[in-house]
């Protein structure tokens, strides 16, 4: 009954955000530690980069128990109890490591682990084609990453070693981030959405324009020396963002930046009602048989 009244609790709207709010905030704190970790290597500080490396452990195995918390499932609660021993290990390892660089290779090593371990889980709990391709590439290039950075030689050093599993883990945690924050968008439906309206080739005919609105801003335009900077000057120009690093100083740039401006607001607001209007005239009326295909795909996945 406890259990039972635990998972409940654990269901309602406002725990379930508090739990997703956890996570994000648990992944901001590892890309940040590992951001500080680097300063302090660059600043000679293998002290305060151990100590940052420590509290990434640290997070990282807080971060396990909020994934487990929810998802709630056998396989999840498996990878927790891996994962959180490992993490436990790479804390221990960090606290005697005390500028060994044969204790530092052998926790680099051991954080390439974690994620082949991580990724394992992911293809048993989601083993779709794209999952196993996907994991599978991760998978094999922490195996090399390992083998290839992590085996210690006397040419090596503790803070070359201390900054390599840093980047190691902040571009870890950079492609878990972007993954927990793409896994619940529908890619098939919006895709099938774009092409059954017309929106993908309107999207390429923007960067056609862009395209050729950069080679104008670097042919025409003295403040851009590069067709690099034109595309820049470009993208600023169609988002609205307006950097302010490059700007456009005669008749003919300034025409084309108006017109690029005013092409890139308006393809915005034609993309977004296409979709906006999709899902309007469908809603209420009965999937198509494509849209169908893709929702038992996904309740097959979650039932695995």
């Amino acid at each position: 009954m406890g259990s039972k009244k635990l998972a409940r609790i654990l269901d309602e709207d406002a725990i379930r955000i508090i739990l997703i709010i956890l996570g994000s905030v648990f992944s901001a704190l590892v890309l940040t530690f590992s951001v500080f970790a680097i300063q302090s290597l660059i600043e000679e500080n293998l002290g305060n980069a151990s100590r940052y490396l420590l509290g990434i452990f640290i997070v990282l195995g807080l971060s396990r128990l909020v994934t487990f918390l929810r998802e709630r499932t056998k396989v999840s609660f498996l990878r927790f109890l891996l994962l959180l021993v490992l993490d436990v290990a790479l804390g221990i390892i960090i606290l005697f490591a005390r500028y060994n660089t044969y204790l530092y290779s052998l926790c680099g090593g051991l954080y390439c682990f974690t994620i082949i371990i991580s990724r394992i889980f992911k293809i048993i709990q989601r083993h779709t084609i794209r999952s196993c391709i996907l994991n599978g590439a991760i998978i094999l290039f922490a195996l090399l990453l390992s083998l290839g950075l992590f085996i210690p030689s006397e040419s090596d050093t503790a803070s070359t070693t201390v900054l390599i599993i840093c980047l190691v883990v902040a571009i870890s945690s950079l492609i878990e981030v972007l993954s927990n924050a793409t896994s619940n968008m529908k890619i098939k439906i919006l895709f099938k959405i774009m092409l059954r309206t017309f929106a993908l080739e309107v999207i390429l005919g923007l960067f056609t324009i862009i395209i050729a609105a950069s080679l104008v801003f670097y042919l025409y335009e003295p403040t851009i020396n590069s067709f690099g900077d034109g595309l820049w000057y470009s993208f600023a120009v169609v988002t609205t963002i307006g950097f302010g690093d490059f700007f456009a100083t005669n008749i003919v740039t300034r025409i084309v930046t108006v017109f690029l401006g005013l092409y890139g607001i308006l393809v915005v607001a034609i993309i977004t009602s296409i979709i906006v209007n999709f899902y309007n005239e469908t809603a209420g009326k009965k999937d198509t048989e494509e849209l169908k295909e893709i929702k038992k795909e996904e309740i097959s996945n979650k039932k695995k």
